[in-house]
C-alpha cells in the first residue's frame, strides 16, 4: 500500500509530503502517517528546518467524509488531535507549511502548529463545520491565528477566507504565485538552515513561551478536555467551495 504522506530530505530540510489525491482529504490512516512522519522529522539529526507541504490542487479539503477508508481509532479524539499538533508546535526546529489551494476544517490544523505559513495566491482557509451542526470544534487555534473577530466570522459563516486577507492581518507569512510558492518557501528554508541550530532552537521557544504566558496553550488545552466530553464526529459531505 502506497504512503499517503512521505518523509524526504533535501540536505537540512525535510520535507513532509501529504499526497492523497484528488483533495488530500485526510483519513485516520493518513493522520496517523502524518503523525509518523513528524516524529520522524524530530528524530533527524540532519533536518534542521521542516517543510510541510501537499502535492496537487489543494494542500487539504478536511476530512474526506466521502471515502472516510479505515474506522478512526478510538484515540482519534479532540485531545489527541490537540497532543498533535503540540508536538508539532514544540518541535526543535523551525516549521514552515506551505499552502496552496483550499485548507478546510481539520486541514488547517496541519498548519496551524507549524512556525511559518507561505500561501500561494489563490489559497484559502475555511472551516464550514456550522453547516453540518457543529460549531467551534478550533475554536481557541481560530483566536490565535485570525484573531477573535474574524474567527466567529469564519464559524458563524463557514464562508472562505482569501490567503491574502490574512496576509495582510499578518496571520500567514507571505503570498505568491502558485508556480512560485514552493521554491520560495524551499529557499527560505535552505537559508535559515544555515543558521545555528541552538539559536533557532532559543528564537522559536522565546516566541512560544511569550504566547504561552498569554494563556494560548492553556485555552487550547481546556478547550480540548471540555470538547472530548461531549464530542462526537461531524457527518456530511468534505467540500472545497
Amino acid at each position: 500500500m502506497n504512503e499517503v504522506v512521505r518523509y524526504e530530505r533535501d540536505g537540512a530540510v525535510a520535507h513532509i509530503v501529504l499526497d492523497r489525491p484528488p483533495l488530500n482529504a485526510y483519513d485516520a490512516r493518513m493522520r496517523w502517517e502524518l503523525e509518523v512522519a513528524w516524529r520522524r522529522a524530530a528524530g533527524d539529526t540532519d533536518a534542521r528546518v521542516v517543510v510541510l507541504r501537499a502535492e496537487g490542487k489543494h494542500f487539504c479539503a478536511g476530512a474526506d467524509l466521502k471515502n472516510p477508508g479505515e474506522p478512526a481509532p478510538p484515540d482519534a479524539t479532540p485531545m489527541r488531535a490537540w497532543e498533535q499538533m503540540t508536538f508539532v508546535r514544540n518541535l526543535a526546529k523551525p516549521t514552515i507549511a506551505v499552502v496552496q489551494g483550499a485548507c478546510v476544517g481539520g486541514g488547517q490544523a496541519f498548519a496551524f502548529p507549524c512556525d511559518l505559513i507561505f500561501c500561494s495566491d489563490d489559497a484559502f482557509f475555511r472551516d464550514p463545520l456550522i453547516e453540518m451542526g457543529v460549531g467551534g470544534i478550533h475554536s481557541p487555534i481560530h483566536v490565535w491565528l485570525y484573531g477573535p473577530r474574524l474567527a466567529k466570522e469564519m464559524l458563524f459563516s463557514g464562508q472562505s477566507v482569501p490567503a491574502r486577507r490574512l496576509y495582510e492581518m499578518g496571520a500567514v507569512n507571505r503570498v505568491c504565485p502558485r508556480e512560485e510558492l514552493l521554491v520560495d518557501a524551499v529557499a527560505y528554508a535552505k537559508e535559515i538552515a544555515d543558521h545555528d541550530a541552538d539559536a533557532l532552537h532559543q528564537a522559536k521557544r522565546s516566541v512560544d513561551l511569550t504566547m504561552d504566558i498569554m494563556g494560548q496553550h492553556s485555552i487550547e488545552g481546556r478547550f480540548a478536555e471540555a470538547l472530548e466530553q461531549s464530542w462526537q464526529p461531524p457527518a456530511g459531505p468534505t467540500s472545497t467551495e
